[in-house]
Parts: C-alpha cells; structure tokens; sequence
C-alpha cells in the first residue's frame, strides 16, 4: 500500500516535472514566459504536497503512527525469523561437528541433535546433546570441553528412538 501510493507520488511528480519543462521551453521570453515559470512552480509545490492534500491534516498523526507501527512490526518479525535461522544453522553446524569428531575418534553415530538456549549475552549456546551410539568417554569430553555441553546434558542412547 505504501510503496504503491510512493510510486504514484513520484510519477505525478515526474509528470508535472517534464510538462513545466516543456511549457517553459516553448515559451518564448518575456512576460509570459515569468507567468508560466510562476504557473510551474505552483504545480511542483502542488505535486510535492499531493501526498499530504490526499489526508486530512487531523488523521495524519494517526496514519503515521500506524505506519510506523507496521514497520516496528516488520522489522520485530524479520528479526525473530533471523535468529531462527541462526538457530538452525548453529544447530546443524555443532551436530556435524560432534559427527566429525565422532568419526575421526572411530565412532560410528547413528544420530545427533544438539538443543540450544539464548544467552543473557544474546547469542545461541548449547544446552544439551542427544546422541545415538555407542558411549565414548572422548568424545564426551571433547563436547565438553569444546561445545561446553556438560556430561550431564549429553543423553547418550544405543537405539534410535522410533
């Protein structure tokens, strides 16, 4: 809706724009041509205001405000929609990484899912890791030591889960 009245407003102001440039051009000088440079500006200042004409001046602060309402809005539901995919991105990146691990230390994992939690420092940490194999005291440590998972956040499980 906005940008749909933004995109008129620039065309009525392009428009009068290019019919003052031709008016003026084909006006020989003079008096006349003063005339209708006065005519031309009056036109422009009408065509800048013309957003402004469209609304009665009581609604306006109620209109802006709703504008500026839905864009705090927006930008509120873009921001959640970013951290859950900065989520998603850290979840799967640390699950790879523990199958990484796993594999160079001979493990065979069947599965890993690591749950995240929001920091008072604002950014994504683990909170605990679910993983489906056999036991590995290494590797535990290593997700504790590395991750900062906790043996007691790793639930460690010999069969998949149906």
């Amino acid at each position: 809706m906005i940008t749909e009245l933004l995109r008129k407003w620039i065309l009525s102001l392009t428009g009068t724009a290019l019919i003052c440039a031709a008016a003026l051009r084909l006006t020989p000088e003079g008096r006349v041509k003063r005339v209708v440079r006065l005519l031309c500006g009056v036109s422009m200042a009408a065509a800048l205001l013309s957003p402004l004409m469209g609304t009665a001046l009581e609604t306006y602060p109620l209109e802006l405000a709703r504008y500026r309402a839905q864009a705090a809005a927006a930008a509120e539901e873009g921001t959640a929609i970013r951290a859950g995919l900065d989520r998603d991105i850290i979840e799967r990146e640390m699950e790879a990484y523990i199958l990484d691990k796993a594999r160079s230390l001979g493990l065979e994992l069947r599965g890993v899912h690591v749950a995240l939690r929001w920091s008072t420092e604002g950014v994504w940490l683990p909170e605990s890791a679910e993983l489906t194999g056999p036991y590995s005291a290494r590797l535990a440590q290593l997700m504790e030591a590395e991750l900062g998972i906790p043996r007691s956040a790793q639930n460690w499980s010999e069969h998949e889960e149906p």
